[in-house]
Order: structure tokens, then C-alpha cells, then sequence
């Protein structure tokens, strides 16, 4: 199976009041977070960002309704048989910097990812590696939120 029969990548659009700092919604760009907005989500579920344009290009997990700006793409599931969450840890396995449009700015071609192969386990299995995954994710932070008051 390929990327392609499985998500959509939907392109970002901009987002006029993305520097606020205290909005409801997250705005992403490329490289993650960039500020927040009032203004309705462009995307109404969770789901993950793709860097699509700039020397480097992200991916992102939002677990909230949020939008993107037109420099990245927010993945639409096409296909009941994909957990959007173990797909955002699949592409973290994947180096988008090297997938290169060849234009004068780096960008990442849709259609690169769609070609993609991709062996999918049962929607049962992605679930347990989404909980594994999740719980380790959990521990990294809270590790990280212990440093940075050790360091205060």
C-alpha cells in the first residue's frame, strides 16, 4: 500500500492573526508551533504537520484542532484503516529534507510522499504501538520538565 491510498496532504493557508500569543488555536508552519489564533481551525481534528517549505521541514503533532500556514501541509486521513497517530510516527522514521522538489527553495513534493510504501499493521496494532509510543513520548517530557527546574 502507498501513502497516496491512505492520507491526503492538504495545504496550509495563511492565518492573519497567527502572533497571538493567547488564542484557542495553534497556527503551524514548517518548523512547528508559531504562535496561536481566533480565528476557526483549518484543520477540525488532530492530526500531524508536514514541513513543506525551507531548509528544514518538521513533522508535528497537534492534539487539538488547529491551522497551518502555507508553508506546510496537515494530513486528512482518506482511509478508516489508518491511526492518524501512528502515522505521525511513521513519518518520523522518514528524512523529509532529502525528499527535495529541486526548486530554488527546499520544499517537499506531495506526490513524493504519496508514492511512498507503507506495510500497515491492523488498526489494533497501531493502537498498541500509538500507546507504547505515547507513554514513552509522556516520560521524555515530564524527564525534560525535571532538568529544566534543576537547571533554575
Amino acid at each position: 500500500m502507498k501513502w497516496g491510498d491512505l492520507i491526503s496532504l492538504e495545504y496550509g493557508k495563511p492565518v492573519k492573526d497567527k502572533v497571538s500569543k493567547n488564542g484557542p488555536v495553534p497556527v503551524y508552519g514548517t518548523n512547528g508551533q508559531i504562535g496561536t489564533s481566533y480565528l476557526p481551525p483549518l484543520c477540525k481534528y488532530p492530526s500531524f504537520i508536514v514541513g513543506r517549505k525551507g531548509a528544514y521541514r518538521g513533522i508535528h503533532y497537534s492534539k487539538v484542532p488547529f491551522s497551518v500556514i502555507d508553508t506546510a501541509f496537515y494530513v486528512k486521513p482518506i482511509s478508516d484503516i489508518i491511526d492518524l497517530k501512528w502515522a505521525y510516527y511513521k513519518f518520523l522514521t522518514y528524512d523529509i529534507n532529502r525528499m527535495d522538489s529541486g526548486s530554488a527553495i527546499p520544499s517537499t513534493d506531495r506526490y513524493e510522499i504519496y508514492g511512498i510504501d507503507v506495510e500497515i499493521p491492523s488498526i489494533i496494532e497501531q493502537k498498541k504501538v500509538v500507546k507504547i509510543l505515547d507513554s514513552l513520548e509522556n516520560k521524555i517530557l515530564i524527564n525534560n520538565e525535571i532538568n529544566d527546574n534543576l537547571a533554575s
